[in-house]
């Protein structure tokens, strides 16, 4: 299956996309004035070599290719059902449609162009919420918005001929839990889907934009059943388990630095158990932990309602009907059915700027305070394994390990993601890895005793940077 996707994405480029290579290059850099938006880097290097970015954002860009697997070959659909078991083909002759959503801030178009490239007219539709604030409540500027060259790449087909992109603004100045932003924000995307039209028989997919489903996987879902009643659209649907989690690779930064064991669970739910969609007469609502500022019940639901396979207090639901989902179930609910191997990647801090990547981790979910201070593998073990995968060196002593030769052994396994095929992205996005990590220990220093099980010390620090020389200048005097 990899092997046929690999070869359906060189005839779909062919030569116009070695035509439109230079040209799309030309006018991203000229749109950009040489750089993103947003605090992004330099597209060109020292060298003068085309950069990853500008490699991958002339593939997508070339939104006049077509539409891979466009025409549905109902054969070749019943073969990917076997491949992605536990799906099974169950006579179904028409495509479901896939609403996707997700949440969008400061993320680098490594992540959005990827994420276009690989799903390139698949979706019906994608939406996404961006915020205000930060979950830390920190204020920044809306970036997607009317107007601003973001929003008009995003807007311009990327996605696909016939897939629309809509983005919405979360204006929220109230100081909520911090992941309980995170969840309203999620809850947004339902909203949006109902305004589209969505229905019963459609499925629904959230996504942090890095998390990517892979395109055969994506067709699967579109034409296979899930066991028992798990997809069923019919009114005896009970909504005990409608989810299937996606279990997926991490890529820490650059293609060539793969986790050994960290996955990520993007997820999918069928229309008729989503809020909004499903018969909300037949279901009853789900008791939440929190409430938002407006009183609404919002976030994980209460201990004994479905988390953790736990429905202690309702055992049978209400007359066998269990609760429809909302934006923070497709996060945190398990489920029955999950898919490991070949149905996407998560490309896992793929930033140009290590200014970027400190102020997503001072202020956003997993916070660090000393995020603007502490050596970028000393925050946590996935920067640490980042840090010595740019310089080659062993994992050793580091709570993540990395799989060797992973990019190899995932490629002759499952496929790489279709941003990963380009001509020369893989080596000059690890080359400019390597490049923003040296850099950054320029100012910041280099600890590579740090292990991840413990808070930084400085005598974890191998390498000092400037910061530490002028600390140590400032003591003296």
């Amino acid at each position: 299956m990899a092997f046929s996707l690999s070869l359906k994405l060189i005839i779909a480029f062919g030569f116009t996309y070695f035509l439109s290579l230079c040209f799309l290059f030309v006018n991203f850099r000229n749109t950009y004035g040489g750089n993103l938006s947003q605090g992004n880097s330099v597209l060109l290097n020292e060298t003068s070599k085309i950069s990853s970015l500008a490699i991958l954002m002339a593939a997508v860009q070339d939104v006049q290719r077509p539409v891979l697997d466009d025409q549905l070959d109902l054969d070749d659909q019943i073969d990917s059902c076997a491949i992605f078991d536990p799906l099974k083909y169950a006579g179904r002759t028409k495509r479901r449609r896939i609403f996707a959503g997700g949440l969008l801030a400061d993320d680098s178009w490594h992540v959005i162009g990827a994420n276009a490239l690989e799903t390139f007219g698949v979706y019906h539709s994608v939406t996404f919420v961006e915020s205000n604030r930060t979950q830390g409540h920190e204020p920044r500027t809306l970036r997607f918005v009317p107007g601003s060259e973001d929003l008009r790449i995003l807007q311009s087909g990327i996605f696909g001929p016939d897939t629309p992109v809509h983005v919405e603004n979360f204006v929220h100045e109230f100081k909520e839990r911090a992941m309980l932003r995170e969840h309203m924000m999620r809850q947004a995307i339902l909203v949006k889907w109902k305004q589209l039209g969505m229905t019963r028989d459609d499925i629904g997919l959230i996504f942090d934009v890095d998390e990517i489903p892979a395109h055969d996987f994506l067709r699967a879902t579109q034409i296979c059943e899930l066991p028992g009643e798990t997809w069923v659209t019919t009114v005896n649907q009970t909504c005990r388990s409608p989810i299937l989690r996606c279990i997926v690779p991490t890529f820490e930064g650059s293609p060539k630095c793969v986790h050994i064991a960290r996955f990520i669970n993007p997820e999918m739910v069928i229309g008729a158990c989503i809020e909004g969609i499903g018969d909300s007469s037949r279901h009853p609502l789900a008791p939440r932990e929190f409430t938002d500022s407006l009183g609404r019940p919002q976030g994980c639901r209460k201990k004994g309602y479905g988390e953790k396979y736990d429905y202690s207090k309702m055992l049978n639901g209400q007359d066998g009907f269990f609760p429809l989902y909302n934006g923070a179930d497709f996060r945190r609910m398990q489920g029955l059915h999950a898919k490991f191997g070949g149905v996407g990647y998560h490309l896992h801090n793929f930033f140009v700027s290590t200014d970027k990547l400190r102020f997503k981790h001072a202020f956003y979910g997993h916070a660090h305070k000393n995020a603007f201070t502490v050596p970028l593998g000393a925050m946590n073990s996935d920067l640490m394994l980042l840090v010595k995968c740019s310089h080659n060196i062993s994992d050793t002593g580091n709570r993540k390990q990395r799989l060797v030769d992973g990019l190899e052994m995932l490629d002759n396994e499952f496929g790489l993601p279709a941003s990963f095929r380009l001509e020369g992205y893989v080596d000059a996005r690890h080359r400019e890895m390597t490049a923003l990590v040296v850099s950054d220990e320029e100012e910041y220093g280099r600890a590579d005793n740090f292990d991840g099980h413990h808070l930084y010390q400085e005598k974890m620090l191998t390498k000092p940077g400037r910061r530490h020389a002028q600390s140590k200048l400032n003591n003296t005097v």
